[in-house]
């Protein structure tokens, strides 16, 4: 009898073709992983992909050459994936309809593959499951593709992302909104941001080798100076990752776009930034089981002045009734 897979609310996105057609359609991140792939594939290599869609990535490794190619998804797209392999000419990599608890091969891969990353890394919680995957299934000498990944972050100077978010503190239409005016303020975004719309400096918030992490990040910190006087309308964050040792590729502001954009956490008052104080900035990722609604948190302090905001108090309120605090 073959194990019962709950359906989750990231695998019932992954079954609609216009959400992969979104990332296949991302040139950057696709032929980067085509590139990365040919790198490092030998005629020996047993090559898994996690997560497989598609199959593309199962497809690339097998077009460059991988010995054994075995592909997993949880998601029941994977009947399209299969035949889109057959159909391409490799009908010999083997497809699993399993996650990290139950998948199961006969020996562990060389290579372990997979695009899991969600939006500033963390949005989709499929770090966790790849790292189990990892111990379970990747050979000690085997390598992880992408080997590193780093997140970066700038503080946002452009008020008009502020001024949209904003948009119940104007009374629009003569309503007074003011019981939920600050919530869209205190939830992140995903967003495009250019680099002139962030202060020049750049904050490291980690870097993670994929092959030794233990498990998702706690907490990202950072510390740094602002390059002039502003006003700070919020965090803008991203990631980098690294392949292999020839392959990489950025999402930041500074980078051609790709579809994972940019995340932006917001101020629920503009912040005031200025170049002879130390800036320290920090970042939560979410910590929910995947079954549940990602929350974040993020926060920045100058020793003097700090602001910390929690998505899980913002969804709280929100579900609260606002008349409970008026007195009958």
């Amino acid at each position: 009898m073959k194990p019962v897979i709950p359906p989750l609310p990231f695998v019932e996105s992954y079954q609609d073709a216009s959400t992969h057609q979104m990332m296949l359609e991302d040139v950057v991140r696709t032929t980067s992983y085509e590139d990365a792939l040919k790198e490092v594939v030998t005629p020996s290599s047993h090559v898994l992909d996690f997560g497989t869609g598609t199959g593309v990535l199962a497809i690339f490794a097998a077009r460059a050459g991988a010995a054994r190619v075995d592909a997993v998804d949880r998601s029941s797209f994977l009947k399209y994936a299969k035949h889109i392999a057959k159909s391409t000419g490799f009908p010999d990599i083997r497809f699993h309809h399993a996650d990290h608890q139950t998948l199961v091969l006969d020996k562990k891969a060389d290579i372990l593959v997979s695009e899991w990353m969600g939006h500033f890394l963390f949005f989709e919680a499929m770090m966790g499951p790849l790292l189990k995957v990892r111990d379970q299934w990747l050979a000690e000498a085997g390598r992880m593709v992408p080997a590193s990944v780093s997140m970066h972050a700038g503080l946002l100077i452009d008020e008009s992302f502020h001024d949209e978010r904003a948009f119940f503190l104007g009374n629009p239409y003569g309503i007074d909104f003011s019981v939920i005016a600050d919530q869209p303020l205190r939830q992140i975004r995903r967003v495009r941001v250019e680099a002139n719309q962030l202060d020049a400096s750049r904050f490291h918030l980690g870097t993670l080798d994929m092959k030794t992490v233990t498990s998702p990040p706690e907490v990202l910190k950072a510390r740094g100076k602002v390059r002039q006087a502003a006003l700070s309308y919020g965090i803008i964050a991203w990631f980098d990752t690294q392949l292999t040792e020839k392959v990489r590729f950025g999402t930041g502001p500074d980078d051609a776009p790709t579809h994972w954009e940019h995340l932006y956490f917001p101020f629920p008052e503009p912040y005031v930034i200025v170049p002879d104080r130390e800036i320290s900035i920090e970042i939560r990722p979410p910590c929910q089981p995947e079954d549940q609604d990602p929350t974040w948190a993020w926060g920045i302090s100058d020793g003097e002045v700090s602001l910390y905001v929690d998505e899980r108090e913002t969804f709280a309120e929100a579900g609260r009734d606002p008349d409970e605090d008026v007195a009958l």
